[in-house]
């Protein structure tokens, strides 16, 4: 099975509710069709590293974020006034976790007002009904304020345009340092929020952390006397196979990990870019090396069964049922908050081609972005003073109230470290209360009451980051992704399924290829390169 990964940010599929002509009404949209002009730049926001509480660990590339291995002493109020201007804020915003209580029922959200000088009205949707949830806003004109974008929302460019606030003049060039903590939001990030030559959105920045990794139940492999390191594809299924016991419902892989099977073959981020010339992974020779190691993991039963059909992997995981799972790096956070017992997750250091480290697949910098709806000059900048605030980093007093509340009602601190009261857990939604999801400062290397787990992170990004850089397309439009990407990917992942089970052939991929090709890969491929022109020049 292939895993989900998070679709570049330009890579939409077409929706019943968001037809290109409802967003085409004023002559300044630009045509569904029209690469070049979707995909002119703009003057990137100049990159402002804050300085703030000290890392525990030595800072060693920008990639890797600071690591703390105890929570950090709340250094300073980094606000010496409210941002707000007293009036309502509305906002549109999807959650991963069970959704919070109102605010007249949620101390938090009370106390997150009160500091902000602000009524915020949020309406928080679980992500899997967000799209359909957005898409409804939007055709009601019901968006509010500031409002995040799902995933494959389509004809994006032509939405932003038609409903969102260039915001390139508050904040290209030097005109961010008004906003210091966005200005702390690496470039790399910007490139996905460029639209039609104008900045169009902010970033959910994830830099490093939303590449994907082998996570390891290091304490099972310890309590089983294996070595989880492996340098060679022979050793990792060796690996596995120590690890499995399919009659006794225990399992190496919570599914055949295909991409990180593609970064210890060499093959790169989806597309590969040489002299401006584009190649889809799984048009590669080495993709069919991928696919018939993958074929022998499902045949001898080292993955879960139901990974390529109904995968859970987190929750496998977390059980024990398996041992080794590629997730994100960020997904650590949400497995160490849940741990019970003697759990240890372990980061071995992929090896690529040449024996050096594999540099991890880092598609997309980017959990999501934000549009800001249409506004006066004054009340844009007071939003974006707002969202300003929401980035706050680590160190600060705005940070360590926005991820815990307020202490000794939403959380308590044992041995310098804050823990989420039951209080806490329920009126902040986990400790992830949505405006996370507006905007915010780049994630921390820091694992509340597990310092090892955080020093385990450090060290394997410290090893495979040099070099690391987004895939080719991000930040580019293809028409044709907007309107086929969700069936083309369909088909090529059921088709890789199809061989994963032994329902296909291993040598019949080429014929899998050349279909994909006539059905929109050449189309996409096609344009993605004059994106990449546009780009370049």
């Amino acid at each position: 099975m292939t895993v989900p990964h998070r679709l570049s940010r330009r890579t939409f599929v077409g929706g019943a509710l968001l037809g290109a002509s409802a967003l085409t009404g004023c002559s300044t949209v630009s045509r569904s069709t029209d690469v070049a002009a979707i995909n002119k730049p703009a003057e990137l926001p100049v990159y402002r590293r804050w300085k703030g509480a000290e890392p525990d660990l030595p800072t060693v590339n920008p990639l890797v974020p600071d690591a703390y291995l105890r929570y950090p002493r709340t250094t300073e109020r980094a606000y010496s006034r409210k941002p707000g201007d007293g009036s309502e804020v509305k906002g549109s915003v999807a959650i991963n976790t069970p959704i919070p209580p109102p605010p007249d029922r949620n101390r938090y959200w009370q106390e997150l007002n009160a500091r902000t000088n602000l009524n915020l009205g949020l309406t928080i949707t679980p992500h899997a009904d967000h799209t359909d949830k957005f898409q409804t806003q939007v055709a009601g004109d019901a968006l509010g304020d500031i409002w995040t974008i799902p995933d494959r929302t389509p004809y994006l460019p032509q939405l932003l345009e038609a409903k969102a606030q260039d915001l390139t003049p508050y904040l290209s060039g030097r005109a961010i340092l008004k906003y210091p903590f966005l200005a702390s939001i690496p470039t790399d990030s910007w490139r996905g929020c460029v639209f039609s030559g104008r900045i169009f959105a902010l970033p959910v920045p994830r830099g490093a952390l939303s590449a994907l990794a082998l996570l390891v139940r290091a304490d099972l492999f310890r309590e089983r006397g294996v070595d989880p390191e492996f340098s060679t594809v022979d050793e990792l299924m060796s690996v596995a196979r120590s690890m499995s016991d399919d009659r006794n419902n225990r399992w190496a892989f919570a599914s055949v990990p295909t991409s990180i099977l593609c970064t210890m073959m060499g093959i790169s981020n989806d597309w590969a870019e040489h002299g401006g010339k584009l190649t889809y992974f799984k048009e590669t020779e080495e993709w069919l090396e991928v696919l018939d190691i993958s074929r022998r993991m499902v045949r001898e039963k080292l993955a879960h069964p139901d990974g390529i059909t109904s995968y859970n992997g987190k929750a496998w995981f977390q059980s024990g049922a398996v041992s080794m799972m590629q997730d994100t790096y960020s997904a650590l956070a949400g497995l160490y908050q849940q741990a019970k017992g003697d759990f240890e997750i372990g980061l071995p250091i992929v090896p690529g081609p040449d024996g050096a480290p594999a540099k991890p697949w880092y598609l997309n910098p980017n959990n999501a972005i934000t549009g800001v709806s249409r506004a006066a000059p004054e009340r844009i900048e007071m939003l974006l003073d707002f969202l300003n605030w929401c980035s706050a980093p680590i160190g600060t007093d705005e940070y360590t109230f926005r991820k815990y509340g307020i202490e000794g009602i939403h959380h308590t601190v044992k041995d310098g470290d804050p823990r989420m009261t039951a209080v806490g857990n329920s009126e902040t939604g986990l400790g992830d209360f949505p405006i996370q999801y507006l905007t915010e400062s780049p994630k921390p290397l820091y694992l509340p009451g597990f310092p090892d787990g955080t020093k385990e992170m450090y060290r394997n990004l410290k090893a495979v980051t040099p070099g690391m850089k987004p895939g080719p397309v991000h930040g580019l439009y293809s028409p044709t992704s907007s309107k086929k990407g969700e069936l083309l990917g369909k088909f090529i992942d059921d088709t890789t399924n199809d061989v994963l089970l032994g329902r296909a052939k291993v040598s019949a991929w080429p014929e899998t290829v050349r279909r994909w090709r006539r059905r929109g890969g050449d189309a996409m491929r096609a344009e993605y390169e004059q994106a990449l022109e546009v780009k370049a020049g």
